[in-house]
């Protein structure tokens, strides 16, 4: 997504990395392009799509073969489904940052979890912020997550970044992060 103006990857990745969470993602690819990001992937949650209404009458055979299917599929589980196409515009975005602020200030637990998507994103956004860089790609496969960036002189790399280095920089991030602001009184006692 090229602009003129600056692009703030910690609160963009923040915003699809919420997105993300709602769909339970096992890997992704997100891709930069000039108006919007495109994911695909695959995701743990089964699709689910609504059961065709079963008529009564049936033979004995097609009661023993769908007996049959139900029970392999209780064994096996879940399939996971991919999804490929998945656009989020900067409407998208500014829609799930402001659904974020919402949830985020209606939870009073203390820090957020570093191990969910939204907050490996958004150290992921920290880092290219840090850096004056440009996102190319991402890509998250097995907890590892390999980020395509292009630094100020137009130079393409490629950083790949374990689960203990991600968490080591999201610990860093959390640190140096601003104070929260002085609470204010309200009357003398």
């Amino acid at each position: 997504m090229k602009s003129k103006t600056t692009i703030h990857y910690q609160n963009v990745l923040r915003a699809i990395g919420q997105g993300l969470e709602s769909l339970e993602v096992n890997s992704f690819d997100l891709e930069v392009s000039e108006t919007h990001y495109v994911v695909r992937g695959e995701s743990k949650k089964p699709l689910v799509l609504d059961k065709p209404k079963v008529s009564l009458k049936k033979s004995f055979l097609s009661l023993v073969f769908n007996a049959t299917k139900k029970r392999t599929a209780r064994t096996a589980g879940p399939a996971p489904f991919g999804f490929t196409g998945l656009r989020f515009s900067r409407p998208d975005i500014e829609l799930l940052e402001r659904k974020g602020k919402v949830l985020r200030s209606n939870f009073d637990s203390g820090a957020p979890n570093p191990h969910k998507m939204s907050q490996i994103l958004r150290t992921v956004g920290a880092y290219l912020d840090q850096d004056g860089c440009r996102l190319v790609k991402i890509s998250w496969r097995d907890g590892h997550l390999t980020v395509w960036r292009l630094n100020r002189q137009g130079v393409e790399s490629k950083d790949i970044l374990s689960p203990v280095a991600l968490y080591d920089q999201w610990v860093h991030w959390y640190k140096n992060r601003k104070p929260m602001a002085p609470l204010k009184r309200t009357g003398n006692d």
